[in-house]
């Protein structure tokens, strides 16, 4: 049916939507009842119930259920300002603007916005491996450099996260090498996450802001 008319068939749809609403179910703030769920024999024997069905259809499929902390709000009061920028410092269309000149600037606003004699300047990327399912982190300063993986499904965004917390931390091992350090990332969500003023944020964007 998938193949013919490109729609999934409707018992298919059934099992995603229930996994999909047991996912959310575990995810309930402060509720403990679905992540202490007993699976107790039922009397029905031609029919499971929404439970043993949902961990039948886990089971067959080898999904891990790992369900996150829901992202806690944060006293407006002790949000801090980082210092991000997103743009270089002449205004100019980029799309307009070849290759070869928007290195030049980038080049330029770096070693103008953070002279190196001043600054402590690291460079963050991420690239997705195996056919986008795996990503790798890289950073490279002077006193450090690394490289790891993030695992099975995660993003280049995961990336970039781990990639500035995990500098931050490293930094702290480092703090008689430098006075003043400059991030450089080639990810706006990431910049924009970490020097997020919003009192809801991830848990990895707080860990950033807190090693700051």
């Amino acid at each position: 049916m998938t193949f013919i008319t490109g729609n999934k068939p409707i018992q298919e749809l059934i099992k995603e939507k229930a996994v999909l609403l047991h996912e959310n179910l575990l995810r309930i703030p402060e509720d403990q009842y679905w992540k202490t769920f007993e699976k107790k024999p039922r009397n029905l024997k031609t029919q499971n119930g929404f439970m043993q069905k949902v961990t039948e259809i886990k089971t067959k499929c080898k999904i891990k259920s790992k369900p996150q902390p829901l992202h806690q709000r944060r006293n407006p009061v002790d949000v801090e300002q980082v210092e991000c920028y997103l743009h270089l410092q002449q205004n100019i269309v980029k799309g307009e603007t070849g290759t070869d000149k928007l290195k030049h600037l980038s080049l330029e606003t770096m070693n103008t916005r953070y002279p190196p004699n001043k600054w402590l300047h690291i460079f963050a990327d991420v690239c997705q491996l195996d056919g986008y399912i795996y990503a790798g982190a890289g950073i490279y300063c002077e006193p450090f450099s690394c490289y790891m993986s993030l695992g099975k499904y995660s993003n280049a965004f995961d990336g970039e996260i781990e990639t500035v917390r995990t500098t931050l931390r490293l930094l702290n091992l480092h703090q008689n090498k430098f006075e003043r350090v400059v991030i450089f990332s080639d990810s706006k969500a990431a910049i924009l996450s970490v020097g997020s003023t919003e009192t809801v944020i991830s848990t990895e964007a707080r860990d950033c802001q807190a090693l700051i």
